[in-house]
């Protein structure tokens, strides 16, 4: 037996291989298949989406409706406006019209200077000062303002007379309150002092209160003269600075 015999009888005890092209055309098939499968699936679900019929029960929105419109705004206006008036005053006629040409009153002084006249002796508590009368040295409280016999005192501002009195060594004397704790003291006075000024009067400032005169005692030797004082929570004040 020669090699050629023996290599034939070896393929012929083996099973016979399949052809490798039906291989791979029972393989495609199999692919095809496959595609086929897929594209009838995806078919099917599309055509069950667009004929599912929706629940109608779901809640619906809605958007409100927004009006955009403005709304005519008319202003009221008299009949007699409709017409453009053509009445017109001609050959400088005057109008019938009497203007209002009243000034209007000054506003009222607040502050007065209590008699006309000359300070002769100004007010002194930190240094003392001769007295003609008393003959000594001794501290002023207020200041001398000298003016004729009668002359007319008058209230520096508004009050109320809390006092008339007949002081020995002060003379006929006027005490005024005022607001913010200040008082005023009107000495030396003529003992008649002018109509209405009694305890709890009211008065205006620049309204008289008494006239000048010579009643005092302590100051007898000195010109006829008001002395004015002014305190202040019951301390005395220099009356001149408040004086207008």
């Amino acid at each position: 037996m020669n090699d050629n015999q023996e290599n034939k009888d070896l393929f012929e005890g083996e099973p016979k291989r399949e052809p490798f092209a039906k291989k791979v055309a029972k393989f495609s098939a199999f692919i095809y298949l496959g595609l086929a499968i897929t594209v009838v699936i995806a078919a099917t679900v599309g055509i069950f989406s667009i004929s599912y019929d929706y629940d109608s029960s779901l809640p619906q929105i809605s958007m409100p409706e927004i009006n955009l419109s403005i709304p005519e705004v008319s202003i009221p206006f008299e009949e007699s406006q409709k017409e453009e008036s053509t009445d017109y005053p001609v050959n400088n006629e005057q109008s019938g019209v009497t203007p209002d040409v009243s000034k209007p009153e000054p506003p009222r002084t607040m502050y007065y200077f209590p008699v006309e006249g000359e300070v002769i002796k100004n007010y002194s508590m930190d240094a003392l000062v001769y007295s003609e009368t008393m003959k000594d040295y001794r501290v002023h409280s207020g200041i001398d303002i000298a003016s004729a016999v009668g002359a007319e005192v008058i209230a520096f501002t508004d009050g109320v007379v809390s006092a008339v009195s007949d002081d020995y060594f002060n003379g006929t004397t006027v005490v005024i309150t005022h607001e913010q704790g200040v008082v005023s003291y009107y000495m030396n006075l003529d003992p008649t002092v002018a109509e209405g000024i009694e305890v709890g009067a009211e008065v205006l400032a620049g309204q008289p209160v008494g006239y000048v005169g010579t009643t005092a005692r302590a100051e007898a030797l000195e010109p006829a003269h008001l002395h004015f004082e002014l305190r202040v929570n019951g301390s005395n004040i220099d009356p001149l600075p408040e004086l207008p």
